[in-house]
């Protein structure tokens, strides 16, 4: 940048004396120096005024990248806190995002997918149809789809999801995201609603072919009744009308047992020590199966403390009775009967062991279902009825079993809350 001169071009003389010489380059000299000075003067002032614009740029520069990190950070946070998965990939397939619920709900961490392609890591065993992929080579939305993933650990879950494209603001695509989220919970609630209103249908179709089915019952053992006192007491045939009787007698139990679990349950529920009900349970069943038996060993871990609870004492017997006579004859060699009774948080839990025979995962879908046994003189309707009184209490009923392990039915209330 050049200083402009606001004087006019300095004169000199033409003299040919050496002084006169000497006195004009002296007076150039020195007005090229002042226009020097006042060139570099001027251009420390534009300096000065560069170096403030520029500090003032950096600063601003500098607000917008804390602005953008303070967004960056959290628009992460929201992601991070999301209920459910997200996973972002770019246009090469490659992951950059993988929020907190994704690593919850595919077992994989972070460093174990980004960077990675979408197709070597989550999206491995799937569909290529059923992934962000699919998006991001279509274009195409993929709303509320369902597949399965096969997690970190190698179980598969149901998985539900959506997916779409990722623009900036220019639209121009980025890649594509996926939101995702385990259907494991809501599968079993769909499968628990849809065997509630199937055992809701057989239950009114069972009713009324039992009350239709009483009648003739009745009318058989009758006639099989006068039909044995005609008979002579040596003769044959009154063998063949015991096995009448017994037949009749049984569907009779099995008639019974079954308008028990169609009729509407009401509780008497009332305070109670669910302590002493077990207790006061094993008590009565240990002496009459110490009657039958003395292969069966039982073992009680019951607490000192009261577990207080809104029961129905006659109702949560029978359901205790069940799982005692259940657990013995799983036992047919003899084995060990384990009671115990705990608390937690907000329920009480009494477990029912034995070390027989178990069962395996085919028996155990359809334990809770009508008429289902394993037994030769059994129902069927024993546990059903049993899992109808425990949710008329609000509580729930799990078992676990292996076969040749022995299983454990776990019977859980609600505790009474207290002021």
């Amino acid at each position: 940048m050049t200083a402009k001169d606001p004087s006019p071009p300095l004169q000199l003389g033409t003299s040919s004396n050496p002084l006169d010489k000497f006195t004009d380059s002296y007076i150039l000299f020195q007005e090229t120096t002042r226009k020097y000075r006042e060139a570099y003067e001027q251009l420390e002032e534009q300096f000065e005024s560069l170096t403030i614009k520029l500090e003032d740029t950096n600063i601003d520069l500098q607000k917008r990248v804390e602005e953008r990190d303070r967004v960056t950070n959290y628009l992460n946070n929201i992601l991070d806190s999301m209920s459910g998965g997200v996973l972002v990939v770019d246009l090469n397939g490659d992951i950059t995002h993988f929020n907190q619920e994704a690593e919850d709900v595919t077992g994989f961490k972070p460093s174990d997918v980004l960077g990675y392609p979408y197709t070597d890591t989550i999206g491995v065993s799937q569909d290529r149809g059923l992934t962000a992929m699919y998006t991001l080579e279509s274009g195409e939305r993929l709303i509320n789809r369902e597949k399965e993933l096969k997690k970190a650990d190698g179980n598969v879950i149901p998985l539900g999801f959506s997916t779409s494209l990722l623009r900036d603001e220019q639209g121009t695509i980025l890649g594509a995201v996926e939101v995702f989220n385990d259907l494991t919970e809501v599968k079993r609630l769909e499968a628990e609603i849809q065997r509630v209103k199937t055992l809701a249908a057989l239950g009114e179709m069972a009713a009324t072919v039992a009350h239709e089915i009483r009648n003739p019952l009745g009318g058989i053992a009758g006639y099989a009744g006068m039909l044995e006192r005609d008979l002579k007491a040596d003769d044959p045939n009154r063998r063949l009308v015991g096995r009448i009787t017994e037949g009749v007698g049984r569907l009779n139990r099995i008639v019974s047992s079954l308008l028990t679990y169609t009729r509407p349950l009401r509780l008497n529920t009332h305070p109670v020590n669910l302590v002493d009900v077990v207790e006061e349970t094993l008590a009565f069943y240990a002496i009459d199966i110490e009657r039958q038996r003395d292969d069966i060993e039982i073992h009680r871990d019951l607490p000192a403390k009261p577990l207080i609870c809104d029961l129905d004492p006659e109702q949560l017997q029978q359901v205790i009775l069940n799982l005692l006579q259940n657990a013995t004859q799983a036992m047919a060699q003899g084995g060990k009967l384990t009671v115990k009774v705990y608390e937690t948080d907000k329920n009480a839990t009494f477990c029912i062991g034995d070390t027989g025979q178990g069962m395996n995962e085919e028996v155990l879908e359809k334990l809770f279902t009508p008429f289902f046994t394993t037994k030769e003189d059994g129902t069927g309707l024993g546990l059903v009825t049993s899992k109808k009184i425990i949710d008329a209490h609000v509580g729930e009923i799990n078992v676990e079993s292996e076969p040749n392990t022995g299983t454990q039915f776990f019977v859980t209330v609600p505790k009474k809350h207290t002021q």
